[in-house]
């Protein structure tokens, strides 16, 4: 069974570029991890590839697209990233690809 995760993005275009993206993943699953969150360097698909598990993307407002994406996890990274504290998350995020 595949697991679902969200993310939110300022630009989802940027997850379809063909390349490694890091993402901070929140994990859908029922029970006690749910919303565990993970920082992951993932590949990303749209339409969801067989066996890949789903993807749902939402705006930094939390506005949830209608389609899902499929992400295949890569490589876990650290909970922290480097940086000053209350800084742009997303900018972080960009400087750890």
């Amino acid at each position: 069974m595949a697991t679902e995760y969200e993310t939110f993005m300022r630009d989802p275009a940027r997850l379809l570029k063909r390349r490694e993206v890091v993402l901070c993943l929140r994990d859908l699953t029922p029970g006690r991890k749910k919303y565990r969150g993970l920082n992951v360097r993932a590949t990303v698909s749209q339409p969801p590839h067989p066996g890949e598990d789903v993807l749902w993307v939402r705006s930094v407002c939390g506005v949830k697209q209608s389609e899902p994406y499929g992400v295949k996890i890569v490589e876990r990274l650290p909970d922290v990233f480097q940086g000053a504290p209350y800084t742009d998350f997303f900018a972080a995020m960009e400087r750890a690809e």
